[in-house]
């Protein structure tokens, strides 16, 4: 009797414990500060950043790469375009091809975000002349929704073939032809949707699964699986969710670095927060790509070989999406050595898109994120959809789970939690 007693609680004191510690892990709004976000600081910086932009692109020689490839980079993050900037592309797009290929795809990567109709000739010389594959399948996307006719740049498949001859050995030219041939306009069916979403990826783990639209621009959304397999819901008996954005600054595709976030499963592995200014003091969930970390990281330890294999990746997957090539792109994406995408909240000024239907979230550079509203005159948070989601997280007593990222379909709207709830077995 008194062994059952003391059993009993002692099980009830390591409850109240954890529970106990969770409360005071959660994540307190209205503590949440970011000096960065006060009037005065952050138009300093922004001022900062559009006068170095500016004095790189009128002042600095282009051998100096590593200034001009800031400067293309601060201005595309902000939607930067002036005659500095414009005159600044096109310099670098003239340069001797392949020469120096960071400079060379990072211009661009914000040609395709900037200034869409206005270097069509210039990227066409990239793209006949360039042995490099990103700089090919940039200028290739470049070109395709530029006001160059088809007849003017392809036979796709001729070029690529004689230009690349082993190119099925790369994932991202695989990727590329798929898109450019009209091979990869899959959608998702309501069948293989329920599926995913029902689907049991690893026992004992969490899932977050970040729905979105084909069209990155439009908001997506996130919700949490528990280990038992039903979904986390509100007090009030919804199911929980956050709008997130998976969009990048470029828009390019995600087999593409720096592109929007690549669909298919990514592993989560804790949380913590980022020195980063314009990312903030909120915690982000720590997610890992394929090729990113080691397959026991990646798989909780649960790993049937040491080194990466593309078909123990897809036995993750539920056997109906197993040939569902969308799902594919994080781990082609992560043997072409993309890493470092998280989900997390921003500091970001919001004033420069403004004008977009993802407004008040904020692209990054192929991450997830998540809407923070913060006092510009005190730098205290108001309002984080990044801190819902990292307590409700946290909430369900598991740092290892797993992100599940993909598109259900082509509406030009933004995802809404009523299309997903309806599809839930629980």
């Amino acid at each position: 009797m008194f062994k059952y007693s003391y059993n009993k609680f002692l099980i009830l004191f390591l409850l109240s414990t954890l529970l106990n510690l969770n409360a005071q892990n959660r994540i307190d709004v209205k503590k949440l500060k970011s000096n960065f976000v006060i009037s005065e600081n952050k138009e300093k910086y922004y001022s900062n950043l559009v006068k170095n932009v500016n004095t790189t692109f009128s002042e600095t020689a282009i051998s100096n790469s590593e200034l001009w490839v800031k400067a293309l980079r601060d201005a595309q993050s902000i939607f930067l375009k002036n005659n500095l900037v414009e005159s600044g592309i096109q310099k670098s797009l003239t340069q001797t091809i392949d020469i120096n290929l960071k400079l060379q795809r990072v211009t661009l990567e914000v040609a395709y975000s900037l200034y869409q109709n206005n270097f069509s000739k210039e990227v066409l010389n990239i793209f006949e002349k360039t042995q490099d594959p990103i700089s090919f399948a940039i200028s290739a996307l470049y070109l395709q929704t530029s006001d160059i006719s088809n007849s003017q740049i392809f036979d796709f498949d001729e070029i690529l073939k004689q230009k690349f001859p082993n190119y099925d050995q790369n994932s991202i030219l695989i990727n590329l032809k798929n898109e450019l041939t009209n091979n990869n306009s899959e959608n998702i069916s309501e069948a293989q949707l329920k599926d995913l979403l029902n689907h049991n990826f690893q026992n004992g783990k969490t899932i977050v699964y970040s729905i979105h639209r084909k069209n990155r621009i439009y908001p997506g959304i996130a919700i949490i699986k528990k280990t038992d397999g039903n979904f986390l819901k509100n007090d009030d008996g919804t199911i929980f969710n956050i709008q997130q954005l998976a969009l990048s600054y470029s828009n390019l595709p995600g087999y593409i670095p720096n592109g929007n976030t690549p669909q298919g499963v990514y592993s989560i592995v804790g949380w913590y927060i980022s020195p980063t200014e314009t990312i903030g003091p909120t915690p982000n969930l720590l997610v890992r790509s394929p090729f990113e970390v080691s397959t026991e990281i990646f798989y909780h330890g649960k790993q049937k070989k040491n080194s990466w294999n593309f078909f123990e990746y897809i036995e993750l997957l539920p056997e109906s999406l197993q040939n569902y090539h969308p799902l594919f792109e994080t781990y082609n994406a992560g043997k072409s050595g993309r890493k470092l995408i998280i989900a997390h909240g921003s500091t970001d000024e919001t004033k420069y898109y403004k004008d977009q239907p993802y407004y008040p979230l904020t692209p990054t550079r192929g991450c997830l994120s998540s809407k923070e509203i913060w006092s510009e005159s005190t730098g205290y948070c108001i309002e984080s959809d990044q801190a819902k989601l990292i307590n409700a997280y946290k909430s369900v007593g598991n740092k290892n789970g797993f992100l599940v990222v993909f598109e259900l379909d082509n509406q030009n709207k933004p995802v809404t939690i009523e299309e997903i709830s309806k599809l839930l077995d629980r």
